[in-house]
């Protein structure tokens, strides 16, 4: 939430007697911010009400004041916590997953910070625990280390499997492999590991996937349903010029690229090989964003939104009608 004129003003003046331990006068106050000598004395009420807590006004004289801050300077010892947390984190994800699972806790804990004294704040991205002790993640790790294939049952049908890696994708892990038994142009698959039952591990067959190929793969996909493998086609997509600043900030789909128009709006390209790798994106911009091309995953999104339109149908007509 944006700071009030009022909270920045105060927050100026802190800063401004910090810099001036010996006091400041009221006119130098009001010269600094800009405002009148009325507006500063309303400020120091506020001060002395506690407006920020642990920040006491001191009078020095007549019309000279300083401040006196009881709240805990940052802790640099903390600060060097910090940066092993982050240290651990990252060792951890390169050492693999059986260390990173089990200090999950104390990691997001460590990550939040809760005991610095900081201008900043790092929100930790929530993923799903991933109990390593559990029998069949340890037959999945093995199988994969061993280049074997496996069976295992998953929601109620069995599956012949060349388990490839544990991945994680938004926050949930799941097994990456080939389906053995699927005879169509992509059988590269995801599978939740929530759901993975009875794994049986073959070591007398073995795959020849290579590592880098796997990892190639990996890097390609931008979602667990991501049809690794299929060909590649771009999607064509026009950014209003209302949210266009903050939408360069970062890049938000697979291979994005974008140029500026005269209007301010911004015409966007991404080469994807599935719809999903971009559709809950496209959907957490709307109604800022349209979808260019393909017309017939234009066509699609349209007809959603009509269903969705049509479903909420009357609270809608009735959300309209008080508007009127």
């Amino acid at each position: 939430m944006k700071k009030s004129t009022k909270q920045q003003n105060i927050d100026k003046m802190i800063r401004y007697f910090k810099s001036n331990p010996q006091g400041c006068s009221s006119r130098q106050l009001a010269d600094h911010l800009g405002c009148d000598m009325k507006t500063i004395q309303n400020y120091y009420d506020d001060l002395r009400a506690n407006y920020v807590e642990g920040v006491e006004l001191v009078k020095i004289k007549k019309g000279y004041y300083t401040i006196v801050d009881h709240r805990s300077p940052i802790d640099h010892a903390a600060i060097e916590i910090e940066k092993k947390v982050y240290l651990k984190l990252a060792v951890e994800v390169l050492e693999g997953l059986t260390d990173i699972s089990r200090h999950h806790d104390e990691v997001v804990d460590d990550l939040k910070l809760r005991k610095v004294n900081t201008a900043y704040y790092v929100k930790p991205e929530e993923y799903e625990k991933l109990n390593t002790d559990k029998e069949e993640i340890e037959l999945l790790e093995d199988a994969i280390l061993e280049d074997a294939v496996i069976i295992f049952r998953y929601k109620g049908r069995d599956y012949h499997v060349e388990p490839y890696r544990l991945v994680n994708f938004d926050g949930i892990w799941y097994l990456y492999g080939k389906d053995k038994e699927e005879h169509t142009s992509s059988p590269y698959k995801t599978w939740m590991l929530e759901f993975i039952d009875d794994v049986e591990v073959d070591l007398q067959h073995k795959h020849t996937m290579p590592d880098a190929l796997i990892d190639q793969h990996l890097e390609e996909a931008d979602s667990a349903l991501s049809v690794i493998g299929e060909a590649q086609f771009d999607v064509h997509l026009k950014v209003s010029a209302h949210v266009a600043e903050i939408f360069t900030r970062r890049n938000h789909f697979p291979d994005q690229k974008h140029t500026i128009q005269e209007d301010g709006s911004l015409l966007v390209t991404s080469t994807i090989s599935s719809y999903f790798d971009i559709d809950p994106e496209i959907k957490s911009w709307f109604p800022h964003i349209e979808i260019l091309e393909p017309r017939e995953y234009r066509q699609e999104f349209l007809l959603q939104i009509e269903q969705y339109r049509e479903k909420f149908k009357e609270e809608i007509e009735a959300l309209c009608k008080t508007q009127e």
